[in-house]
């Protein structure tokens, strides 16, 4: 008699027969898929491509959609993190440190491996999104945004943390006086960054807004010219609204001389290329560099934690 473990095992391998004839069928049928952007593609071109994370993005708009008239009238801080557990850690406590505390902060945890996921289920205070697999940093994020119960979003990087009181203040009060459906940081190519953003989440929803990467047919590695034929996190976001419905906030002069990172808005330090050890976690040399620009930067409460 068969065991659970070898039903199980067919019963898996039968499914992905299953799904790889359902995406030849499907690729056979929507030819141009590829060439559609995430928000754009029907649930049989994400079939047709095998992106069934983009399949769970939809099922969230879905549910997003049906909760917009109980949106409360605060602000979610949303944090994706991938392996950045003690990085991650001092964006947190940094977030509720510098924030008023009806301010909610959900974390999205893509799947990681180095011990965030244990640290995050323990971590009071927060909401947590704990997906059994990395779906990259855009689809988290549209996962996170249709997810929250409040009517604006703030997102940070892992790496980007507040400087200052009333850091939400420059993004959040141009989306929640209704001036704006997208504040944040500049981007060099004119867009606004997920580094530090506000988002109006019913906007969000209802207009398929998505902060998913895109690139054209057989665009892979040193072929991409981001900006012409590839896209990057949130790109493709800001020329989709309006232009009275953007705010940029601008780059400003670092508080510490010798810092490789940006500030933005004077409010908030976005460090940038955080490198993981072969365990897949934080090095520590690199955690080290990141606690030096904090230091630098006044947040010795860091230390003390």
């Amino acid at each position: 008699m068969p065991n659970v473990k070898s039903v199980r095992q067919l019963f898996l391998r039968l499914a992905r027969a299953v799904l790889v004839g359902l995406s030849s069928l499907a690729a056979i049928l929507r030819p141009g898929a590829v060439d559609r952007p995430p928000w754009e593609r029907s649930v049989l071109d994400d079939i047709a491509m095998r992106r069934p994370w983009n399949l769970v993005v939809k099922a969230a708009r879905h549910r997003g959609r049906l909760r917009l008239g109980r949106l409360l009238g605060g602000v979610t801080v949303v944090i994706v993190n991938w392996n950045t557990r003690d990085v991650t850690a001092d964006v947190i406590r940094a977030v509720q440190h510098f924030s008023p505390p009806t301010v909610r902060v959900l974390v999205v945890d893509n799947g990681s491996s180095d011990g965030s996921r244990e640290m995050l289920r323990g971590w009071p205070g927060i909401e947590t999104i704990l997906l059994r697999s990395n779906a990259g940093h855009g689809p988290a994020l549209d996962l996170a945004v249709c997810s929250v119960k409040t009517k604006v979003a703030v997102t940070l990087d892992s790496d980007a943390i507040p400087l200052t009181y009333g850091w939400l203040e420059p993004v959040l009060e141009p989306v929640r006086s209704g001036h704006a459906v997208l504040a944040g940081s500049r981007s060099r190519r004119n867009f606004v960054h997920p580094i530090y953003l506000a988002v109006d989440v019913a906007a969000f929803v209802r207009r398929r807004l998505s902060f998913q990467v895109h690139r054209l047919r057989g665009v892979e590695g040193d072929d991409a010219r981001w900006g012409e034929n590839a896209w990057d996190t949130a790109e493709l976001m800001t020329p989709r609204l309006r232009a009275d419905e953007v705010v940029f906030i601008e780059r400003t002069t670092n508080a510490a001389d010798g810092l490789p990172g940006m500030s933005a808005g004077g409010v908030v330090y976005h460090h940038g290329g955080v490198s993981r050890d072969s365990a897949g976690g934080v090095s520590a040399e690199s955690y080290e560099g990141w606690r030096s620009a904090c230091r630098a930067l006044g947040l010795e409460f860091l230390d003390r934690g």
